[in-house]
C-alpha cells in the first residue's frame, strides 16, 4: 500500500514556472526601467518649465498652463512607479516657481518702463512752463525778445531794422536840402529786416535811391529802405517783424555802404523817424 501524501499534491515543476510568470511585475515597471522612465519624465518638465521661462510675460501663462497639464498626464499615467511620480510632482512645481519668478521680473521691467517715460513728461511739462514763465517775464518788463532770423522784436510786436548799427546822419536840412531819413552804417550785403507785420507796397529801382523797398505796416505807416544791394521780397508780399526783406548797399547817390530809412504816416511825408521809433521801443 503507497504511502498517503495528503488530498493535494505538490505542484509540479511546470505549474511552479507558470505561477512565478504570473506574479512577476511587468518588464518595464522594473527598477532596471523604472528609474530610466522617471529620469525622462523629468527631464522633459524641466525643458517645459525653462521654455516658459524664457517667454515674455504675455505669453508664460499659456506655457506654464501647457506644462500644468503635461504633469497631470503623466502623474496619471498608471504605469507610473512611485519614485517617477515624486520625481515628476517636483520637476513640476520647479517649473511653475521658474516661471513666476521670470513673469515678475517681466512686469518689473515693464513698470521701470512706464515711471520712465513718466518722468520724461513731467520734465517736459515744467521746461515748457519755464519757458512759458520767461516769456511772460520778457512781455512785462517790455524786453526785446529775438526773432526766428536772429533780430530782436520788441514786447510790442516790432523790430528793429538792423541790429549793432551806428547812426551816421540823422533827419534835418543840410547843404540847402532836406535829408529826409537816417542814415545807418553797415556793410554791403547786411540783412534789412521789416519792422513790424505788414505788406511790401513797392521794391525795385528809383532815381536818388538806387534799389529800395517800400512796406506799408498795420497802423498805415510806410517805411522806405534805400540804397540797397538787392531786395529779398516782391510787391504785394505779406512779412512779419524781423523778417528779412532787403540787404544794405551802396546804389544810387551813395557816398558809401549804408541804409537810408525814411517813416512816412499813412504813406504821405516824411517825419524825423526818432519818435516814430520810440514809440514803438525800437529805437
Amino acid at each position: 500500500m503507497s504511502e498517503y501524501s495528503g488530498r493535494h499534491r505538490p505542484p509540479t515543476r511546470a505549474e511552479r514556472r507558470a505561477q512565478e510568470r504570473r506574479s512577476r511585475l511587468p518588464k518595464s515597471l522594473s527598477a532596471a526601467y523604472a528609474m530610466p522612465t522617471a529620469a525622462a519624465v523629468t527631464l522633459a518638465l524641466i525643458a517645459v518649465g525653462a521654455t516658459a521661462a524664457q517667454s515674455s510675460a504675455f505669453t508664460g501663462g499659456t506655457d506654464q498652463a501647457s506644462a500644468s497639464l503635461e504633469a497631470t498626464a503623466l502623474l496619471d499615467d498608471p504605469q507610473l512607479g512611485k519614485t517617477a511620480r515624486t520625481e515628476v510632482a517636483a520637476a513640476s512645481r520647479d517649473s511653475s516657481s521658474l516661471s513666476e519668478r521670470r513673469q515678475a521680473v517681466s512686469e518689473d521691467v515693464v513698470d521701470s518702463q512706464v515711471r520712465a517715460e513718466e518722468r520724461a513728461d513731467r520734465d517736459k511739462e515744467r521746461k515748457e512752463l519755464a519757458e512759458q514763465d520767461a516769456a511772460e517775464a520778457t512781455a512785462e518788463a517790455g524786453v526785446a525778445a529775438p526773432t526766428e532770423d536772429g533780430a530782436e522784436e520788441s514786447a510790442s510786436g516790432w523790430a528793429r531794422p538792423l541790429e549793432g548799427a551806428s547812426l551816421t546822419s540823422g533827419y534835418g536840412f543840410r547843404w540847402g536840402r532836406l535829408h529826409a531819413g537816417q542814415d545807418y552804417s553797415a556793410s554791403i550785403g547786411t540783412p534789412l529786416r521789416a519792422m513790424g507785420v505788414g505788406t511790401v507796397v513797392g521794391a525795385g529801382s528809383i532815381s536818388g535811391y538806387g534799389i529800395y523797398i517800400d512796406i506799408q505796416y498795420a497802423d498805415g505807416s510806410v517805411s522806405r529802405y534805400g540804397h540797397l544791394s538787392s531786395v529779398a521780397a516782391v510787391a504785394g508780399q505779406q512779412v512779419a517783424a524781423g523778417e528779412t526783406v532787403g540787404y544794405s548797399g551802396n546804389t544810387g547817390q551813395s557816398t558809401g555802404p549804408h541804409l537810408h530809412m525814411e517813416i512816412r504816416p499813412g504813406g504821405g511825408e516824411t517825419i524825423n523817424p526818432t519818435g516814430w521809433l520810440a514809440e514803438r521801443g525800437i529805437l
